[in-house]
């Protein structure tokens, strides 16, 4: 695939025309289509589709990861990603990286800056162990969700969680999670001088 041609954009037409590319239905070589941007594989909207996606998009703002592959020269290849939306055609800046929360994780923070723009002050997940506890109580659930913006839940809005680690990858909607987990930085602690702090001797 070549730098000279002209892809379609939005995500649901990027799938479509990377399946055609990899289903030999165009006049490129089926190895080239991981060049083609393409939703990234376990994220939605990324079903298998050559003859294209449904005809009426989601009613409202669904946020997605697109990526591809670039050659870099001798055998080499760097992974670029951009945030989709799979209800309109807009898609974010490009961000390389070599995924697993590097390059990736700052494209869906921008698909969801586009779908739900407040989502960086919703109510954070604390623990790891209630990033499974809290979704299963209906008590708990209904506590966290109290406090999002109206409509947001229905329209999958994300769960926000404090990362445990600097890269934790954000985790795309699945089976049973009909939304993102998205990680975030935990707040920093505020400072209590201890009894061996000079400040605190005088």
């Amino acid at each position: 695939m070549t730098a000279t041609v002209t892809e379609p954009t939005g995500a649901r037409a990027r799938q479509t025309y990377y399946w055609r590319v990899r289903n030999a239905r165009t006049r490129h070589r089926p190895e080239t289509a991981a060049q083609a941007w393409h939703i990234q594989p376990g994220h939605p909207g990324g079903a298998y589709s050559d003859l294209g996606h449904e005809l009426d998009p989601p009613a409202h703002h669904t946020p997605t990861l697109l990526s591809r592959s670039q050659p870099t020269g001798r055998r080499g290849e760097k992974q670029e990603f951009r945030a989709g939306c799979l209800a309109c055609g807009w898609e974010g800046p490009v961000h390389s990286g070599d995924g697993f929360g590097n390059g990736d994780n700052e494209a869906v923070e921008d698909a969801h800056d586009h779908c739900f723009p407040r989502w960086r002050t919703l109510p954070p997940i604390t623990t790891v162990e209630d990033r499974w506890a809290v979704p299963r109580s209906r008590s708990r659930w209904a506590q966290l969700t109290a406090q999002y913006p109206a409509d947001w839940i229905d329209q999958g809005a994300p769960i926000v969680a404090w990362r445990r680690y600097r890269r934790e990858a954000h985790v795309p909607p699945y089976a049973g999670r009909p939304r993102y987990e998205l990680h975030v930085a935990r707040p920093p602690r505020d400072r209590v001088p201890s009894p061996a702090d000079q400040g605190a001797l005088f």
